[in-house]
C-alpha cells in the first residue's frame, strides 16, 4: 500500500509539474507575431531594416558550422547586408520555422525556443524558391518594451527530409507549397 501510495503521489507531481511548465498559447502567437512572421516577411521583402527590428541591440549570433560568434550591430549591419547583396542581385530568398520546443521564465519575459529552420532561394535559373537546406537553431527571446525580440540566435545546419520538417506540430512557413 506504500508502495502505491508514493507511486501515485510521483504521478500528481510529475503531472502538475508537466502543467505548470506549459507556456501559454497566448505567448506562442505573440512570438510568432513579433518574430517569426516579420523575419520570414524580411527574407520574402529582402526587408535589412525589418530584420534588424526583431533582434536586440545586443543580439549574440553563433554559427556552429563556423565556430564563430559575432554581436550587436555589427552583427546586424553583416546580417541586414547580406540581403541588401542578394536584393542588389536579383535574387529572391525563403525561410520557414518548424517549432520544436518552447520554454519560459518564471516572468515571462524571457523565452528560449528550439527548432528547424528550412532555406529557400531563387536563383537566375529558377522559376520558383527552391529548398536549399535546413538547419537546427536555438534562440533566446526577450521582450523590450512588451515586445519579444532575439537577443541569442545560434544554428547549424541539419540533415533532415522534407517530411521531418513537416512533421512538427508548430510550422511557421509563408508559402506553404514548399
Amino acid at each position: 500500500m506504500k508502495h502505491l501510495f508514493t507511486i501515485t503521489l510521483f504521478l500528481m507531481v510529475g503531472f502538475a509539474s508537466a502543467q505548470q511548465n506549459e507556456v501559454p498559447k497566448e505567448i506562442i502567437e505573440s512570438i510568432e507575431t513579433d518574430v517569426w512572421i516579420p523575419f520570414m516577411e524580411a527574407y520574402a521583402d529582402l526587408d535589412s531594416d525589418k530584420l534588424k527590428s526583431i533582434h536586440t541591440k545586443d543580439i549574440v549570433r553563433i554559427t556552429i558550422d563556423q565556430n564563430e560568434i559575432k554581436t550587436g550591430e555589427s552583427y546586424l549591419e553583416h546580417f541586414g547586408g547580406f540581403l541588401d547583396n542578394v536584393k542588389q542581385r536579383g535574387g529572391q530568398l525563403g525561410i520557414a520555422f518548424a517549432i520544436l520546443s518552447t520554454a519560459m521564465d518564471e516572468s515571462q519575459d524571457l523565452a528560449y525556443q528550439t527548432g528547424y529552420y528550412r532555406f529557400s532561394s531563387k536563383r537566375k535559373d529558377d522559376e520558383n524558391l527552391v529548398p536549399r537546406g535546413y538547419g537546427y537553431f536555438n534562440v533566446g527571446l526577450r521582450k523590450e518594451n512588451g515586445t519579444w525580440k532575439l537577443w541569442m540566435d545560434s544554428d547549424k545546419r541539419t540533415d533532415i527530409s522534407h517530411s521531418d520538417f513537416h512533421d512538427v506540430d508548430i510550422i511557421y512557413d509563408l508559402d506553404k507549397q514548399l
